[in-house]
């Protein structure tokens, strides 16, 4: 929107003080484990986060994702065999049946749906083979390097496998979708199926049990373990927590993210800028921005401002003029926009 004129280092920033963004002298019972602030990218625990290890239903996550960014969510899918020809967690749909697109996502989030995850499959791509081959590569466009989806469902066939730090990695890119984190998020939607309806509940109970927690995803195989995959949002940040293979995983997913928590400090990024003006009694225009953040390691946040070369009075106070961008390591973390601190009436020349 705005032609870029210059970019200048956190030396405008007011930082406060904040603690190491890791959290020490934390174990869990899980095989591995990850939490990640999802704007930033910043690893606030780790443990195993790159062995590679069935994800089970997380799995779906996935699944979901793709089906969410088809821009065909309204479709009506009427289901065949190969569409349900399989073992476990279900809907209970049958050959025959007709669903929506979106209810099949609804079904797979909360419910866990193994056919509702086949059946958006075989819809997507035309059997369940083919839509891996689009699950791969939207992992490889995520950069998920340590995964390999065979299934849809996360039931394990072949060399189906992730590990902690995609699984966070997929969530994040998930999570800005509004339609797939609107549906993780609830804690019950109401279906329908071949014109009946029906309400599903979230099988995560961290929904009711976390303060701020907007999903994401619970998951069990014999060969994967318990997974579990949760996102807390509140105090303008996300956190997302993955454990793979954890027996206690609704305890450990509370202790991790209650300590990291506390690696968060609020910051307030502010600077003055000033721009050209055209048709004043004066040449320059003072302008200003500030947002109020929460954030590790302040050190590393940088802002660019953009805005026109010039602008032309009449100008008002708060009347937007620009905006900055406030990047985490080189990542666009927040963006908010550049107004006028004062206002300038349109000055005419007398002849």
């Amino acid at each position: 929107m705005f032609k870029r004129i210059f970019a200048f280092s956190a030396a405008l920033i007011i930082f406060l003080s904040v603690g190491s963004a890791y959290v020490q002298g934390q174990d869990c019972s899980a095989a591995s484990a990850i939490v990640l602030d999802a704007a930033s990218g910043e690893i606030l625990y780790e443990k195993n986060i790159f062995a590679e290890r069935s994800m089970a239903s997380t799995t779906k996550i996935m699944t979901a994702l793709i089906a969410c960014e088809s821009g065909g969510l309204d479709s009506i899918v009427n289901i065949t065999d190969d569409m349900v020809n399989t073992v476990g967690t279900s809907l209970g749909l049958r050959s025959g049946d007709s669903i929506s697109l979106y209810d099949l996502v609804v079904g797979m989030l909360l419910a866990s749906g193994n056919d509702a995850a086949n059946s958006t499959a075989v819809y997507l791509a035309g059997s369940v083979e083919n839509f891996a081959k689009m699950m791969n590569e939207k992992a490889v466009s995520l950069g998920m390097e340590h995964t390999r989806f065979v299934t849809p469902s996360g039931l394990d066939e072949g060399n189906h496998h992730s590990c902690a730090y995609d699984m966070a990695v997929l969530t994040a890119a998930a999570l800005e979708n509004e339609i797939f984190a609107s549906v993780c998020r609830a804690q019950s939607m109401e279906i329908t199926i071949s014109g009946k309806k029906q309400t599903l509940y979230n099988h995560n109970k961290l929904l009711y049990q976390i303060d701020g927690c907007i999903g994401v995803k619970t998951g069990f195989t014999s060969k994967a373990g318990r997974c579990l995959v949760s996102a807390v949002r509140k105090n303008g940040y996300t956190m997302i927590c993955v454990t793979l293979n954890d027996g206690d995983d609704w305890n450990d997913h509370k202790k991790l993210l209650a300590q990291c928590e506390k690696s968060y400090g609020r910051k307030s990024v502010e600077g003055k800028v000033s721009i050209n003006i055209v048709g004043a009694g004066k040449n320059t225009l003072a302008a200003e921005y500030k947002k109020e953040i929460s954030v590790v390691n302040p050190q590393y946040l940088t802002v660019e401002v953009y805005h026109f070369p010039f602008i032309y009075a009449p100008i008002s106070v708060g009347d937007e003029v620009g905006e900055a961008v406030i990047k985490y390591k080189d990542r666009e973390i927040a963006r908010v926009a550049v107004v006028a601190g004062e206002s300038v009436n349109y000055y005419a020349k007398q002849k």
